[in-house]
């Protein structure tokens, strides 16, 4: 059963799909998986294909937007000057929607909401929750892990991992990229153009100002939930030692891990490589959150 949803996020309206298995009885308690889709994503894709496989194999599955994407409300930018508030509270203000911006600090703001909304869904097991990611969001999914202790498992498939951080564990800006976040800071709200060496096939703005901040190998040192790397023999955006062979390297060695390489390249994994990669993750979720019988 797919239930349409809200998710609110940083007061901001979210669509999201919450798949909840048809053998469900009263009162019963599953484990979940939230699935977070990667750069220009949509939750449809996620809602047509492994959320809802995921839920034949028992569990409870939730897609959604990122803000700004698809169906969900975007962030408002407001360059005048806030008025005070009515008697009620409100304010009338000239707004400017931020849309397609891919900001990954804003985006696992947005992964932390939904889980939240998850996890106090009466049909869900808050014990036994997974993360499932791809492209982009498979790096999301590696970073909430590393930070948030209510997450069980992890799939992780072709993950976008950020720039590599130095000995200390960090990274510094280009200076194109400091000069565009003074713009940004200054008020030049029209500060991301489009980048000319942006692949035609990706959809949307990369927001700099944040990236260069974004570690994911950083936050898998930190993982120690069973997680699953799936990659691409040919990854063709970094190679395959900024994807999943990054990933596997960052997470301890004390930490379950599993890395799959699939022949192809990036988009494969969608395509030639679905059923395998799917069941590659269903099968690990069964084996890491479902409750031994």
């Amino acid at each position: 059963m797919k239930k349409e949803i809200t998710v609110w996020s940083e007061g901001t309206r979210m669509a999201a799909d919450l798949f909840i298995p048809d053998d469900l009885r009263d009162g019963e308690k599953r484990p979940a998986i939230l699935l977070c889709h990667g750069w220009g994503g949509s939750k449809s894709h996620l809602s047509a294909t492994y959320a809802p496989y995921f839920c034949k194999g028992g569990f409870v599955c939730l897609t959604f937007d990122y803000r700004g994407w698809f169906e969900s409300d975007a962030r408002i930018v407001t360059p005048d000057k806030q008025p005070s508030p009515d008697a009620q509270g409100f304010i009338t203000v000239r707004g400017k929607p931020v849309r397609e911006i891919v900001d990954p600090i804003d985006q696992n703001r947005d992964i932390n909401n939904a889980l939240d909304y998850l996890i106090d869904e009466p049909a869900v097991d808050a014990n036994r929750i997974g993360l499932w990611g791809s492209s982009f969001g498979g790096g999301h999914v590696l970073y909430v892990a590393g930070h948030d202790p209510r997450i069980k498992a992890v799939v992780s498939q072709v993950p976008g991992m950020g720039p590599a951080p130095d000995q200390n564990g960090f990274a510094a800006p280009a200076p194109q990229v400091q000069k565009l976040a003074s713009a940004m800071a200054r008020g030049e709200i029209d500060a991301l153009p489009r980048p000319k060496e942006q692949p035609d096939s990706l959809k949307g703005i990369g927001d700099f100002r944040t990236m260069w901040r974004y570690l994911p190998r950083v936050a898998a040192a930190h993982i120690r939930v069973p997680t699953l790397i799936i990659d691409q023999e040919q990854e063709e955006y970094g190679g395959r030692e900024n994807s999943g062979l990054a990933a596997k390297n960052a997470i301890p060695r004390t930490t379950i891990v599993k890395y799959h390489v699939f022949p192809g390249t990036h988009y494969d994994v969608y395509e030639k490589n679905y059923r395998e990669s799917g069941k590659l993750a269903r099968d690990w979720f069964i084996e890491h959150l479902m409750p031994k019988s």
